[in-house]
């Protein structure tokens, strides 16, 4: 951590000077993208001067910036302590929250916002602040409360409070009817209550206002899938990577298409690209292992099998798809331990038996080979009984 070391104060200069100088600092640092040097001078400033707004206010902003989440909500809940009815604090606050998974607590301030007194809503306040330029955006609390109710219809989404949250995002859209990205979290909204049409609906009218919207762009392409040709979703999710290149789903989904379209290379290029931006995401490593296997590269499939196991060991298919990367390395009693374990968390996953009777007729286990493809039939596979006759006469 770096420090700014605190010199004994000039007797003609007064501390709330040497306060003013480590903030003016401070704030030179921050704007020139230095957030953790910005930090240590308001630090100064604070230790001298603890009732410096703007100081606890930036040094909030820089410990975002440099992974201190909690240390943020501290130096603004100071500041909401000093003057509950400070906007700047508890709008960052409730976005920060919101940020940390906090709904409840979020929620609090963003009501609280919402209860300010008439006269607060047009003084004016920093939505947010970068690096980069300082001060992203200027408005008021007035101008501010289609984004409070957004959020607060963020809120009552995660917490599966569905009408809840329509009512917020209804009130958003009363106040900005063209803003897309509230179009687009009503329209995920609708999708989870399964009201298909309406987040279409929501989504082209985001499109219309905002055409280059990408996450517009991508869930109206996913409402789409079932209609649409698989050139046509590999056009439209090319046209949101070219505007968003660093979007893991956008590559997956097109992968799918391409794969589905038969172009095994092209899905395997782009499930490369999602794991680049995606890395920790177990489906993306399960998907490309997938894609692996049918290229007929089962090392390659058994690695990433692996890693997505790794991230999340709970995947029967991930299990039951190692087994057959294992299959096709002639290991046969690896896969039958891969697919005990895809049955052990799924218990009634037919082609996880269908596959470990295979491996077991392989180790000549004919008995427990014969006995895994009748569970398999049993189980809805009825596609295993010419397999039964053929293995078990």
């Amino acid at each position: 951590m770096m420090v700014v070391c605190l010199s004994a104060w000039p007797q003609a200069v007064k501390p709330n000077k040497i306060a003013e100088s480590y903030f003016r600092q401070g704030e030179t640092a921050f704007k020139k993208d230095n957030p953790m040097l910005a930090k240590a001078y308001y630090d100064s400033c604070i230790f001298i001067l603890p009732t410096h707004f703007q100081a606890h206010f930036s040094r909030a902003i820089a410990r975002e910036n440099t992974g201190y989440p909690e240390g943020a909500i501290s130096d603004y809940s100071v500041l909401i302590h000093l003057n509950p009815e400070f906007t700047e604090a508890l709008w960052s606050r409730a976005v920060l929250h919101y940020r940390l998974q906090h709904y409840d607590l979020a929620r609090q301030d963003l009501y609280t916002l919402l209860r300010l007194p008439e006269e607060e809503t047009n003084a004016v306040y920093f939505q947010q602040r970068y690096p980069d330029n300082g001060v992203s955006k200027v408005a008021t609390l007035k101008t501010m409360k289609a984004q409070i109710y957004n959020y607060l219809g963020m809120v009552a989404k995660k917490l599966t409070q569905y009408d809840q949250a329509l009512e917020h995002f209804d009130a958003a859209l009363y106040l900005e009817p063209d803003n897309a990205d509230i179009l687009v979290n009503r329209a995920q909204t609708f999708e989870t209550v399964g009201n298909i049409a309406s987040a279409k609906k929501d989504l082209q009218t985001a499109l219309s206002v905002q055409p280059d919207n990408s996450l517009a762009k991508y869930n109206l392409a996913r409402l789409l899938e079932k209609s649409a040709s698989y050139n046509e979703l590999i056009d439209t999710y090319s046209s949101i990577i070219q505007a968003t290149p660093a979007f893991p789903e956008a590559y997956a989904k097109r992968g799918l298409a391409r794969m589905n379209n038969g172009d095994l290379k092209g899905a395997l290029s782009d499930y490369d690209s999602a794991i680049l931006y995606g890395s920790e995401d177990p489906v993306l490593w399960m998907n490309r292992g997938i894609l692996q296997l049918k290229s007929d590269n089962p090392d390659e499939a058994y690695s990433d099998l692996s890693k997505a196991i790794g991230l999340r060991p709970d995947m029967e298919n991930a299990w039951m798809n190692r087994g057959n990367a294992l299959m096709k390395l002639k290991r046969y009693e690896d896969a039958v331990r891969n697919y005990d374990m895809a049955i052990m968390y799924y218990p009634d996953f037919a082609m996880a038996f269908y596959n470990r009777g295979i491996a077991r007729y392989n180790l000549q286990q004919k008995v427990q080979a014969c006995n895994d493809i009748k569970k398999a039939i049993n189980l809805g596979m009825e596609q295993a009984a010419s397999t039964l006759r053929k293995m078990c006469k």
